[in-house]
């Protein structure tokens, strides 16, 4: 018994669909997971004269961050593998102004780590001009969520 050409074209159909539908929800070959995005950034405090930040990803720079009193915020564009803690890396310097007049330079030569980077805005953030970190929001806000920071590191070049 031979099945109707009805029958025939009613099976293609359903195979070609099917056929349609596993190629459209394949990946294309080669891609692998998406890289995670997210921006740094850097404000000039009240009584910072300048802060230059060499940003390290991984023991690879990615980008420097440079204020001064005349370019009071700078931006850093970062991407980085998806799935997995990056370690990041803070080298330079940041000079303030004293309450006598004068100027004091503080080295910037600290590491941390970040999780879940995607779409996140991490602020350059010090203590004291003594600790240098990444954070989302103000370091008084209970809610942010801090970067992990592992302590000071050996930058790989000083920054001048």
């Amino acid at each position: 018994m031979q099945p109707s050409t009805r029958s025939l074209r009613h099976w293609r159909a359903v195979a070609l669909a099917l056929a349609i539908a596993l190629f459209a929800a394949a990946p294309p070959a080669g891609a692998g997971p998406k890289d995670h995005r997210f921006r740094i950034t850097d404000t000039l405090g009240p009584d910072q004269v300048e802060e230059l930040i060499a940003v390290g990803i991984d023991g690879r720079t990615v980008g420097v961050l440079h204020v001064t009193k005349d370019d009071p915020v700078a931006e850093l564009q970062v991407k980085v593998p998806a799935g997995r803690t990056v370690r990041y890396e803070l080298c330079g310097f940041l000079v303030v102004e004293t309450p006598e007049g004068g100027r004091r330079q503080h080295p910037i030569n600290h590491t941390g780590t970040i999780a879940d980077a995607d779409g996140r805005e991490l602020k350059a953030f010090n203590q004291n001009s003594e600790v240098f970190y990444l954070q989302d929001g103000a370091p008084q806000d209970a809610e942010a969520a801090k970067t992990a920071i592992v302590g000071t590191g050996q930058c790989a070049q000083p920054v001048a």
